[in-house]
C-alpha cells in the first residue's frame, strides 16, 4: 500500500474508533443505554452503517454521516474534530 493510501486507511481507521469510544460504546439516548437499532433510528443513521463504523479495519465514513452524528450528539464538527485530534495528535496535518 503506499503511503498516501496507508495514511487515509489509518485515518479512517482511527475515525472509526473514536466515534465507537465516544457514542457507540455503549449507545446512549439522552443517557439511557439503548440498542444500535434505536439509536441508528434516532441518529438517522442506518444500522448498518453503524455496523460499518464498528468494523476493526474502519470506514470511509462520509461527511453526511458525520454531520448526522454530530446533530444528534448536539455537538459541532468543530467540537469534534478537535476531541478527535486530541485523541489522535497523529492526524492534525490530515484535516
Amino acid at each position: 500500500m503506499a503511503e498516501k493510501e496507508e495514511s487515509i486507511y489509518e485515518l479512517n481507521k482511527n475515525m472509526c474508533k473514536f466515534i465507537q469510544q465516544n457514542y457507540f460504546d455503549p449507545f446512549k439516548i439522552d443517557g439511557v443505554e439503548t440498542s444500535q437499532n434505536k439509536y441508528a433510528e434516532e441518529c438517522d443513521l442506518s444500522s448498518s452503517t453503524i455496523s460499518k463504523i464498528e468494523n476493526p479495519k474502519g470506514y470511509n465514513i462520509s461527511i453526511s454521516t458525520l454531520h448526522k452524528l454530530t446533530r444528534f450528539q448536539k455537538i459541532d464538527l468543530d467540537k469534534f474534530f478537535t476531541e478527535f485530534i486530541i485523541q489522535f495528535p497523529q492526524h492534525r496535518a490530515e484535516l
